[in-house]
Parts: C-alpha cells; sequence; structure tokens
C-alpha cells in the first residue's frame, strides 16, 4: 500500500466586490499561507497585474507585484498559462501550506475549479498534468455586499458595461453573482446597515439561503471589523451538501443542501418536474416567465425533438442559456462507466417506455408568482394528444434550440453547430 501524495489545500476567495473578497482573503494570511491574485481589468491589453503576497512559516511577510504579459488577453489564457502552473510551483515550497488564490471578479470560481481538475499544465521541473495533481480546492469563500448584490444578480448589465474588465465580455454581472454564490462553502454579507429596510436583508436572505442553503454565512454591518474568526466562522457553520471545489454535474440532485421550499419574503423556490417532454416552440415562447421576477433557474431538459439529448438549462437575471450536456441513459447500451449515483437515481424513475428522460428544473422567484412559473412549464409541454401520434411525429418538431441556445435570441445564431461543451459549470 503507497500512500497517497500529499496535495496543498487552496482557498478561493470570489464575489463581484473587489474589496469585500480582499479583506476576506487576506484575513486568511499566516504563517505558511500565500495569497495570490491576478488583477484583469485590463486583460484586453494583454496584461495583467499578478499579486502574491506570502508569510513564510518563521512568520516573514513578502509581497511581490509583477506585471504578467499574456499573448492572448483573456480570462481563461489567464489562468492557464499563469495561475495554474503558480499553482503548481507553489506546491513544491516548502514555505506554503496552504494557498489562498483571491479572484478577480470577472472569474467564475466553478469554472477555475475545473481548468484545475481537468487542465494540462507546464511548469518548471515536473511532468505536464493538471494542477489538481499537486492541489485540492477545500473552499470556496464568497463575499457579498448587501446595498447592491441583489440588484446585480437580477439585472442584464454586462462585465463590458460595469466595467468588470475592458474585454467585449457579454457575460452578465447577474450571471457571475448567481455562479459565485452557488459554488460557495460560506458566505460573508458586508454593508447590511446600508439596505434601505430589514425587510430588503431579510429578503436578501431568502435569496442567498436558497441559492447556498448548505453555506455557512455571516452577516456584517459597516461598524464591524472583519476578523479571521468571523470568516473561520462562517465555513464552521456549513452543512453538508456545499460543493468544497467539486464541479456540477448534470445528474446531480438539484435540491442539495434541503433549500427552503416555502416563500420568505417574496421569495420561493420552485422545483418542476415532468415524466414527459417539452414542445420545443412552445417552451421557447414561454421563456421569458424565467427572466422576469426569477433570479435563478437550471436544470436538465427533454425535448420531444431530441429524445436522446440530456439539455442544461441556467438562467440568471436577464439571461439564459440551454446547452447539450449528455445522452440519456435509455440511449446508452453500456452503464459500466456511468457514476453510480446516476445510475441509482435513473433506476428510481425508469419508464418503460421512456428509461430515465425526464425534466427536472428549481427557479428561484423574487418577484415572479411561482404559481404563473409552474402554469407556464406545465403548457410548455407535450399533451396526451401528441404523445399518442407517437415518435415520428414528435422527432419531426421543428425545435429553435439546437444544441446551444442563449435569451435574448438576438445574440445567438441557433443555426450553428458549435462543439459539445463540458458539463454545466
Amino acid at each position: 500500500m503507497t500512500d497517497t501524495p500529499r496535495r496543498t489545500p487552496v482557498t478561493l476567495v470570489a464575489g463581484l466586490n473587489r474589496t469585500i473578497s480582499a479583506r476576506i482573503a487576506y484575513t486568511l494570511l499566516e504563517p505558511g499561507t500565500t495569497v495570490v491574485s491576478h488583477d484583469l481589468r485590463d486583460v484586453a491589453s494583454g496584461r495583467v497585474t499578478r499579486v502574491e503576497h506570502r508569510m513564510s512559516l518563521d512568520g516573514v511577510d513578502t509581497l511581490t507585484i509583477d506585471d504578467v504579459e499574456l499573448e492572448h488577453g483573456c480570462v481563461s489564457c489567464t489562468l492557464r498559462l499563469d495561475l495554474l502552473p503558480m499553482l503548481r510551483v507553489l506546491h513544491r515550497d516548502a514555505d506554503v501550506e496552504r494557498i489562498v488564490v483571491l479572484l478577480d471578479p470577472a472569474v467564475e470560481p466553478e469554472q477555475l475549479a475545473v481548468e484545475v481538475a481537468g487542465t494540462i499544465v507546464e511548469a518548471p521541473d515536473v511532468p505536464d498534468a493538471p494542477a489538481g495533481v499537486d492541489v485540492v480546492i477545500t473552499s470556496t469563500l464568497c463575499g457579498v455586499d448587501a446595498r447592491s448584490w441583489l440588484q446585480d444578480a437580477t439585472g442584464d448589465v454586462t462585465l463590458t458595461e460595469a466595467e468588470v474588465t475592458t474585454l467585449e465580455d457579454e457575460r452578465t454581472l447577474a450571471q457571475l453573482a448567481v455562479a459565485q454564490v452557488r459554488f460557495a462553502d460560506a458566505i460573508v454579507i458586508e454593508g447590511a446597515d446600508g439596505v434601505e429596510s430589514g425587510y430588503d436583508l431579510a429578503r436578501l436572505h431568502a435569496v442567498l439561503t436558497r441559492l447556498a442553503p448548505a453555506a455557512g454565512m455571516r452577516t456584517l454591518n459597516s461598524q464591524q471589523a472583519l476578523t479571521r474568526e468571523i470568516v473561520e466562522g462562517s465555513l464552521g457553520s456549513m452543512t453538508p451538501g456545499t460543493p468544497h471545489g467539486r464541479p456540477t454535474q448534470p445528474f446531480d440532485p438539484l435540491l442539495i443542501g434541503g433549500p427552503d421550499l416555502e416563500e420568505d419574503c417574496g421569495v420561493q423556490l420552485v422545483s418542476f418536474e415532468a415524466d414527459r417532454p417539452f414542445h420545443p416552440e412552445r417552451l421557447h415562447d414561454r421563456l421569458d416567465v424565467l427572466l422576469e421576477g426569477v433570479v435563478a433557474a437550471r436544470g436538465r431538459m427533454w425535448f420531444a425533438s431530441d429524445p436522446d439529448d440530456v439539455m442544461w438549462l441556467d438562467s440568471a437575471g436577464g439571461a439564459l442559456s440551454i446547452l447539450h450536456v449528455g445522452t440519456w441513459l435509455a440511449c446508452v447500451d453500456d452503464h459500466s462507466g456511468v457514476d453510480a449515483e446516476h445510475r441509482a437515481m435513473a433506476a428510481l424513475r425508469w419508464d418503460p417506455e421512456h428509461g430515465d428522460r425526464h425534466i427536472a428544473l428549481t427557479v428561484l422567484c423574487h418577484r415572479a408568482d411561482p404559481h404563473e412559473v409552474r402554469q407556464a412549464l406545465v403548457e410548455a409541454l407535450v399533451t396526451d394528444d401528441e404523445l399518442a401520434r407517437g415518435r415520428p411525429y414528435l422527432t419531426g418538431l421543428p425545435s429553435p434550440f439546437g444544441h446551444a441556445h442563449r435569451d435574448p435570441c438576438e445574440d445567438m445564431d441557433v443555426s450553428a453547430d458549435p462543439a459539445e461543451p463540458s458539463p454545466p459549470t
């Protein structure tokens, strides 16, 4: 029996507000810890500012600031060409026992976790391999500004418009805000006394606890100092079901962490399931119900026109995407390579005719009427009469979705056939 090689633990710190995220990250700086950050505001020029702040095991504090020149100025190349190799190098430094990565607001922590696990990295004096052979993401912290987060998370302002980046980046603040909270093991909320009313603060909490129900949470007003005890306490109060650095898989339970399904301050999480497919055109006509008064929606979809394809819906604020993420087990002869939990969940709902095909969505409403949302989704399903007409009719239904679709529709050429994406991140 051989010992498993030690991997250096990594804590990610994310958030739209750079100041709050930085305060969280630097409360964790102690002997043996290194805080690494990349400022991507000027990445379009091919220049990124990298900061490494470390405290050695004997307490020596060192701050290094470098301008990193990148051949291709983008978020992904910054991760692949600089941060991931740096993680592998830091792993081999005897003075580094923990790495804290302070993420630029333009970086989605779950996407970084995907890169750590799967992207082959070239680093000095080591065989090419993913950074995940040397480091492991043990936790993700998210900083939330109570005064602005909910507005950001329900709008349609792009990162370029918000000057988060100089790139032409059509992702929205809402998409980042929701993605950062969803992947969090702990959330630190600052500026609680800057919210207009106690009701508004309660509504913010209702949204956050439904997006990340298992995450530890601490709320501070402007007079309270953020301390290591508060940050560590937020991590210590999380319950089973937080990501711990594991990216979402298409067949994961959508209600992991046990979110409250009851209404609170006008906020309600709707769970919608169906054992018949969507009529693609009727669903397309009703997609606005997922964009107006809804914080976020996500889940698996089955289209009558494409019965083999698992489609994944993800929305945040005024942005929505639908992507092909896999094939139903009913279409696969050999299940031996399929995750055991996936097989077990499929077996529980297996239908003699349709196998494991189903629809499972969660919709987080904050101003929308949950009953209207549910009714619109029901109306988008194929009817009994349509089902009775058989597979040739159903597969012949026209579909505006293809293998990828984004709303607003004018932003996406649905006739294109892009390469299939990775599972949802």
